[in-house]
């Protein structure tokens, strides 16, 4: 028998009005509260909405993408490659930037299941609200992010070689002392890549010193400002590994205004291998991973779990390469 409601709200130990404020993500609950309920509805897979099945007969023909910010260079190449796969297969792609406030649309979007699956750019979605919506009859992929449950996918860069690639790179070049401009500490890929980083030290037994770990928070006037206030303190670093290429760029900035010559003072190397980074004076060492084909990728692993395709492996793993230019 189809699980209700009042089912939910007897088994949570709560009124069916809270039940509602819960699956709704009304504030005027607590997030614990809320937690709670909708763990008691996926386990009596209990369906709010009331047109699910229709929905469920009869699909939307859109595909949700969900992240925090429409700009960026990484963004937009993931984006692109997601969006051209996804018109490809005939789907809508419907688009949504948020930063966790969850009544937004863009929860109402999953919860409601206004889309036949998403593809999920943002931390915004906590693992539990994800566990909490996803189905066979709305399987999600994440990015740079990974979970292990049913119905949830996730596509990764090989961060941490990446980064090892990086500080190996410097080390051979005859740097022992290697600074790494860090990004969020809540960030996947900046833990990933700091990992990588430390692993290298250790592998060329380099001592590792918790003060060369510089924090930023992966864009270009985080790396320009924390390289200006190294410089400032009379700190003039021989090698940084930058998190990403973005404050690469602003480290270089920086560098150039502090008349610190790269790669004569100065040996850098970034993540990404943005379009800039070639354009840069001097153009930028980096890691390069494939954007365009991550977003391809990430578009077709939905759609074999949209078909019902038991044999998707997860996670998938984006190879990365160092690419080697004026900065090393």
């Amino acid at each position: 028998m189809k699980a209700t409601i009042k089912d939910v709200a007897r088994e949570a130990k709560v009124s069916i009005s809270t039940v509602s404020y819960a699956i709704n993500g009304n504030e005027r609950i607590s997030e614990e509260t809320r937690k709670r309920v909708l763990e008691v509805a996926k386990r009596l897979n209990y369906v709010a909405n009331g047109n699910a099945k229709m929905l469920k007969q009869k699909k939307t023909r859109a595909i949700g993408l969900f992240f925090n910010s429409w700009f960026g260079p990484i963004y937009s190449e993931i984006a692109r490659g997601i969006e051209r796969t996804v018109h490809k297969m005939g789907y809508d792609l419907v688009a949504c930037s948020l930063y966790g406030e969850e009544h937004s649309t863009a929860y109402k979007y999953l919860r409601d299941r206004m889309v036949d699956g998403a593809i999920v750019l943002t931390n915004s979605f906590d693992d539990q609200f994800l566990h909490s919506v996803a189905s066979e009859d709305l399987p999600l992929v994440v990015l740079d992010r990974e979970i292990q449950a049913p119905h949830i996918y996730s596509i990764l860069i090989d961060n941490f070689g990446g980064a090892f690639a990086a500080t190996k790179a410097l080390i051979s070049s005859g740097c022992k002392e290697v600074y790494f401009f860090s990004g969020p500490q809540d960030s996947y890929d900046n833990q990933k890549r700091l990992d990588g980083y430390i692993a290298a030290l250790g592998y060329f037994n380099v001592e590792f010193n918790k003060d060369f770990i510089i924090p930023a928070d992966f864009t270009e006037e985080s790396g320009y400002q924390q390289m200006k206030a190294l410089l400032a303190k009379g700190i003039a670093p021989r090698a940084i590994f930058s998190g990403n290429d973005e404050m690469a760029i602003g480290i270089i900035r920086a560098a150039r205004e502090h008349g610190v010559t790269i790669p004569g003072d100065l040996r850098l190397v970034g993540f990404d291998d943005i379009r800039e980074s070639e354009m840069t004076v001097p153009a930028l060492t980096t890691i390069s991973h494939q954007k365009l084909e991550m977003g391809t990728l990430a578009a077709e692993t939905l759609f074999s779990a949209i078909n019902g395709d038991d044999n998707i492996d997860s996670p998938k793993i984006i190879p990365t390469n160092l690419i080697k230019r004026e900065t090393l």
